[in-house]
Parts: structure tokens; C-alpha cells; sequence
């Protein structure tokens, strides 16, 4: 295995569409297509970047003619140091880096690597636009020929701070069609729309079933927190519509029709997702007897569909769930299944739903596992853009995501006139792409900010600039000169905590403490007790979810307390059950005695039942950690418990963890409690950790452990 250095003279053609006798103020664009879509496509490619040269950037046309990613990355990098590239844009078929052993720099996956290549890597062009993260290249892959594997480095970086912004333009199949037809297609529509460009108006945003537990509360204060961002929202000029779930048995249809509105300027959709499906319902909601029995003959039915012996699966539920079998005798009647087929496709949008869509919204937010799969031949999200409909770009995951993350941060920027590409430069990880044309811009509700998406790229390092822009009435320039001079080393986290306990608008709190808990430090602690008792939901959701992994012992009353408060929402509720399960099994009873038990009214009486479930979880934990030691347990057990590390942070047994590292024989074993350690990140006993690994560093006889302890060490400094 080894590092590919390519010579860029031999395996790329860069086409300059302009002379370039730029200063460094003029920002370029790189428009790579692969070969045979600029022989076929040349045209509307050449239009495109005309399109891009008329918004005042500078568009570089490269031909990859070898398709080799530590080449056009190379190139990338030159055009950035030297002709100020701001970002690019992959058109056609351009090799797609599949990156391994960088799963703590995704917000969800977590998959075995032992399993298929293919689907234990992620997709991610952070290859391409975070010029500082280093990778060891491994293989092409033998039937994919775009996909190309390469580990995450030992002493990479371990965060993501993107250089440039990067976009895909890769056509999904479309019967009849073929990619040079769609690329065309689409890039003529590009092409139109910016030559129209149009304010922020109308915004919608939905809620699919299951999402952040179905919790109204953080619908309810994302509606505060978008109108904070948008100027129309807030002056009662713009409209912003919400859409739940629960509106309709089948609600696809209802959010269909609002994102095909021509008027609709932005849409933010929350809901779990496949690389072929938006999921948006589950079972429908009734109070109608007949219709919850309908719903029950239909669910059994599909059981039975679905079992290796039919016979056996129906006699099974007659027996044990006292089935009667005149409701599952017609389970393969031909017109019974095929209704049945029709009200599960009725659920979900899936991906022939969208032959001939035409949605009107330029930008679409997919917050959804799957849905940006642009590595597959066909993904859902691609459908968006390649029709005859409005839609330019969306953003959305390759792989799955977590719930509970800040979908909306700096969104208000799109409504000051920054452009998708710069607005979304900040918000990236491992999984998340942009998905059309990155350039896409909407106009400036504000006049006199109208060089501000120039200014994120040229001014990114001038403190004065963004100091006086601290001071300006919209929240949302305020929280981006904040995070810039975060960026910049430029403001401390006294400052920050001071911002997010005094400041009154939500988005701009919210800035400030999503920074000081990039890195730890030693306000950390302070922020998360204030998060938990914020106004804002996203703020104590956050909280609770971190305050959960660090357990530093000024939380832990805090966490029983909000977590059994009855006014707490769910989805923190949620994030906090985690925590309560998390402490040694003494100091969690004993909590949950003083913040449960001991109280008097019914709420109270009704939740000290959990305690039963809450003792089986911390017995089960302390004897599963208690097991790793155990010689006579099996290693397919001690691997469960091991890589359960990686989301609960436990810090109630490290002393058996580091006994196990020092003394334990079973070094595959070891390797992944070395890579758990790593994701103990914000853990109040981060520096003992470190402590410990380099200790262990320097007496390690395994290459392997070596290796995944260095890697832990640098993710944890």
C-alpha cells in the first residue's frame, strides 16, 4: 500500500476559460468532467462555465482523461494556493474516493470493516475539498471502476475544515435517457435559472415519521429560529409552511404538491431515508375500530409473505397471537396483495414517484440517511435535479446521519446572497454532499452586504472585518463572524461562553455553543450545564446528547434532573437515557432515588416503575465490561461491548478498559478498544486517556494497536 503521487501534466487537461491576469481577490471555480462527457456535452459544459464567469468567478475547465483521485486532487490544490479556487464541481463520471478507518468523522456510521468494501467504506469527495486531511491509497475497486479505497492516515487530521466547496452533477437512470442527454438537460436549466435569479420568499420544511422521536417542540423552535434567519419571515413578507407527517395517512402527496410550487424558494425536509426512498409515514393513525383491524389483517399478512415456510409463519401467529385465520386466508389472493402493495408504496416516495416530477424549490435540504447515494448507478436526491423542474442543488447524505445534528446552521446566509457552495463549505462531513450547482445563488435581501459571499473567501482571515461584523442586527452575520474568527484562533471561549448565556437570539446562542464544543476546553462543562436549561430545544437536545458523553461529575445531577423533569421534550429525554445508563450502577440509583423516587406527585410515583429497567441496564453493563476480562468469554461478545464504547463513552469502568489493553493477548480485540478510545473526544477524562494511550504507545509490541493508539491520540488532542 502506498501514497499516489500522479503527474498532473500527464493525467489531466486543464482548459483556462479566461486569461487569467487575477489578483487575489478574483475566486475560481473548477468544472471537472470526465472525457466522454465533454466530447458530448461540450457545449452546455462551455455554456455552464460562462454562467459561472458572469457571477464574477473564474470557471476552470478540467478533462480528467486517466481518472485518478490523488491526481485531480493535486490539480485542486495548485488552483487553490495559486488562482484562489473557492470550489469545484464533478460533472459525469469522476473517480469517487471510498475512505476507511474515518467513521468518527461521520455523525452515524459505524459498520464493521470486515464486511464488503463497497458498502463498509464511505463516499465522500472530503477527499477532494479538505486539502489538510491525509489518506493512504489501498485499491481500485475490481467491478466499480470509479471507486477507488483509501484509509484515513494515522496522523491525519482528525476534523473536517473543508478548503474549497465541492458539488456532484452524476445523471441516475432515468428510462430513455441517457447521462449525456440529462447533463445537457440540466445544464441548460442552470444556465436559465441564474439568469433569473430570485429572493427567498417562501420556505417549507417537513417532518417525516419517526424523526427527532416525533417531537413537536423542536418543529415548534425551528419555525422560531428560521425566521430569525430570513429576513421576509421576519418582517411578515415571506411565508414558511410546515408539514407533518401526521397531516395525512399518506402525506407524500401533500409534500409532493409543495415542492412542486414554482413560487417555493427553500426546502428543508427532515425524515428517515434510503438510497431509493424518502420514508414519510409509518402506519396510519386512527381511531376507527375497523380501520386498526384492517391495518392488523394487513400487517399479519405481510408476515407471513415474508417467511421462508408460509405454512409454518401463519400456523404460528394463529397459535401464538391468536390469529384467526379467516384474517390471513386471503394472504396471497393476487388483487388482495396487489392492494396491499399499493398502500405500502403510498407510504414512502420512492424513486419512480419522481419519472416527470418537477419540483419547484431551487435548494432541497435532504436531513435523511441514503438519500445522496451519488456512488450508486440510481439514488433518489439525483431525481430532484435532473427533470424539467426548478430544482439546482440539494444537499444530502451518501450514508446514513445523525438525527440530532444542526441541519439549518448559517442557512440564513443563502437570503444575504452567499451562494449554496460557500453556505454549505462550513457544515460538511464525512457523508454530507452537495448535489448540482454549488455557484447557485439567490439575491441579497440586504444591499449593503452584497459582497459578503466574496468576503467568506477573501476577508476569511481579516479580524477587524469580522469583528465589526459581530456588530451587525442580523443574528445570522453576527453567528458567521463568530464562527470565522473561531476559525481564525481569534476568539476564546470566554468570549463564546459569555455570547451563548447572555445573547437573546436563538441562532446566534447556538453558534456559540456549537463552537465551544468543537474542541474540548475548559468551558466546556459550563456550556453544556447552560445548554441544558437553554430557551432553545436544539440547544438543550445537544446539550443533553454531549453532556451524556463527557460525565464529568458536575453534569451528573443535571442530567437525572432534566431527564425526569416533566416538562423536558422527548428528543432530549431521549439524549439523556443514554447518560443515566452510563454512570456506575451505585451513583445512577442513587440519583435516580433523589430526582424519582423521593417525589410525592403521580408523575413522579408513575416513572420510579423504570427503576426495574434502568437496574437490568447498569447490571448488564457492569457484568458485560466485567467480561472483558474473562478469558472463557467468547470473542464475539467482547467485540459487541467494545464497540458500544464508541457511542456511550463510558467512563464508569476505564480502569478495567485500560486493564484489559495492558494485559488482554487478543490483539484484534485490543485494535478496537484502541479505536474506541478515540470517540472519547469531549470526555471530561480525555486527557487521562491520552495520558494512558501514550503510555501504551511506547511499550506496544503490536503494529496494529500502535497504529489505532496513535490514531486515537491525535483524534483526542
Amino acid at each position: 500500500m502506498k501514497i499516489i503521487y500522479s503527474i498532473l501534466l500527464i493525467t489531466l487537461t486543464v482548459l483556462q476559460t479566461d486569461v487569467l491576469y487575477a489578483s487575489k481577490q478574483n475566486r475560481g471555480v473548477a468544472i471537472v468532467v470526465d472525457s466522454e462527457v465533454y466530447s458530448n456535452c461540450k457545449i452546455s459544459v462551455d455554456s455552464y462555465a460562462s454562467s459561472i464567469k458572469s457571477d464574477g468567478l473564474i470557471p476552470f475547465i478540467i478533462v480528467d482523461k486517466w481518472g485518478v483521485p490523488d491526481s485531480l486532487r493535486a490539480q485542486l490544490y495548485k488552483l487553490y494556493t495559486e488562482k484562489n479556487l473557492e470550489g469545484a464541481v464533478f460533472i459525469g463520471n469522476i473517480p469517487i474516493p471510498m475512505i476507511r478507518n474515518a467513521q468518527h468523522l461521520t455523525t452515524a456510521f459505524k459498520m464493521d470493516q470486515r464486511r464488503a468494501w463497497d458498502r463498509s467504506s464511505i463516499p465522500s469527495d472530503r477527499f477532494y475539498d479538505d486539502f489538510d486531511l491525509k489518506f493512504e491509497y489501498l485499491q481500485k475497486d475490481s467491478v466499480n471502476s470509479l471507486y477507488h479505497y483509501y484509509n484515513l492516515t494515522a496522523d491525519s487530521p482528525h476534523k473536517i475544515e473543508c478548503d474549497i466547496y465541492s458539488s456532484r452533477v452524476k445523471p441516475p437512470h432515468i428510462p430513455g435517457k441517457s447521462r449525456f442527454q440529462q447533463i445537457d438537460e440540466y445544464l441548460a436549466k442552470v444556465v436559465k435559472e441564474k439568469s433569473q435569479r430570485r429572493d427567498i420568499k417562501n420556505i417549507t420544511y417537513f417532518a417525516g415519521h419517526g424523526y427527532n422521536s416525533n417531537c413537536m417542540v423542536s418543529r415548534a423552535d425551528e419555525r422560531v429560529t428560521l425566521n430569525e434567519q430570513f429576513s421576509a419571515l421576519n418582517s411578515g413578507k415571506g411565508r414558511l409552511n410546515y408539514i407533518d407527517f401526521t397531516f395525512d395517512d399518506y402525506v407524500k402527496y401533500r409534500l409532493m404538491a409543495e415542492l412542486s410550487r414554482e413560487d417555493l424558494d427553500l426546502a428543508v425536509l427532515h425524515h428517515h431515508g434510503s438510497d431509493d426512498a424518502q420514508l414519510m409515514n409509518g402506519s396510519p393513525i386512527t381511531n376507527m375500530p375497523n380501520r386498526w383491524l384492517d391495518m392488523t389483517k394487513k400487517f399479519f399478512r405481510g408476515k407471513i409473505r415474508g417467511a421462508e415456510d408460509t405454512t409454518a409463519s401463519k400456523q404460528y401467529y394463529i397459535d401464538n397471537y391468536s390469529v384467526p385465520e379467516s384474517w390471513v386466508e386471503n394472504a396471497f389472493n393476487p388483487e388482495v396483495m396487489r392492494q396491499d402493495s399499493i398502500m405500502d408504496a403510498a407510504l414512502d416516495i420512492s424513486i419512480k414517484d419522481l419519472y416527470g416530477y418537477k419540483p419547484g424549490a431551487p435548494v432541497i435540504l435532504f436531513d435523511a440517511c441514503f438519500n445522496g447515494s451519488f456512488h450508486l448507478d440510481d439514488y433518489i436526491s439525483g431525481h430532484y435535479i435532473f427533470n424539467p423542474g426548478g430544482t439546482i442543488v440539494v444537499k444530502a447524505n451518501s450514508v446514513n446521519t445523525l438525527q440530532d445534528t444542526w441541519t439549518n446552521q448559517l442557512l440564513g446566509l443563502l437570503d444575504l446572497g452567499v451562494s449554496v457552495g460557500n453556505w454549505s463549505k462550513g457544515q460538511m462531513t464525512l457523508e454530507s454532499h452537495l448535489l448540482g450547482d454549488p455557484t447557485y445563488r439567490y439575491n441579497s435581501s440586504r444591499s449593503d452586504l452584497i459582497s459578503l459571499d466574496a468576503d467568506m473567501v477573501n476577508k476569511k482571515q481579516e479580524v477587524k472585518y469580522w469583528r465589526k461584523a459581530m456588530k451587525d442586527s442580523n443574528p445570522e452575520v453576527k453567528a458567521l463572524a463568530i464562527k470565522m474568527l473561531f476559525n481564525n484562533g481569534n476568539i476564546s471561549t470566554d468570549e463564546l461562553l459569555k455570547i451563548q448565556t447572555t445573547e437573546s437570539r436563538a441562532i446566534v446562542r447556538m453558534q456559540a455553543f456549537y463552537l465551544i464544543n468543537k474542541r474540548y476546553n475548559h468551558n466546556l462543562v459550563s456550556s453544556l450545564k447552560a445548554g441544558l436549561y437553554d430557551n432553545y430545544e436544539l440547544i438543550r437536545r445537544l446539550s443533553a446528547r454531549d453532556a451524556s458523553t463527557n460525565f464529568s461529575p458536575e453534569l451528573h445531577d443535571d442530567i437525572f434532573r432534566v431527564r425526569y423533569a416533566p416538562g423536558t421534550s422527548k428528543r432530549v429525554e431521549f439524549q439523556l437515557k443514554g447518560g443515566c445508563e452510563s454512570l456506575s450502577k451505585e451513583e445512577a440509583l442513587s440519583l435516580f432515588k433523589k430526582h424519582v423516587e423521593s417525589k410525592s406527585d403521580q408523575w413522579y410515583k408513575n416513572r420510579a416503575q423504570e427503576r426495574r429497567s434502568l437496574e437490568y441496564v447498569l447490571n448488564r453493563a457492569e457484568k458485560e465490561l466485567g467480561e472483558l476480562l474473562d478469558p472463557k468469554v467468547a470473542a464475539r461478545n467482547k467485540r459487541f461491548t467494545i464497540t458500544a464504547l464508541r457511542n456511550s463513552n463510558n467512563v464508569a469502568y476505564l480502569d478495567t478498559l485500560y486493564k484489559f489493553m495492558r494485559e488482554s493477548q487478543e490483539d484484534e480485540l485490543r485494535v478496537l478498544l484502541a479505536e474506541a478510545f478515540g470517540w472519547y473526544t469531549n470526555s471530561w477524562k480525555r486527557d487521562e486517556i491520552i495520558a494512558f494511550c501514550t503510555e501504551q504507545i511506547a511499550i506496544e509490541k503490536s503494529e496494529d494497536v500502535k497504529r489505532e493508539l496513535i490514531r486515537s491520540v491525535n483524534r483526542l488532542k
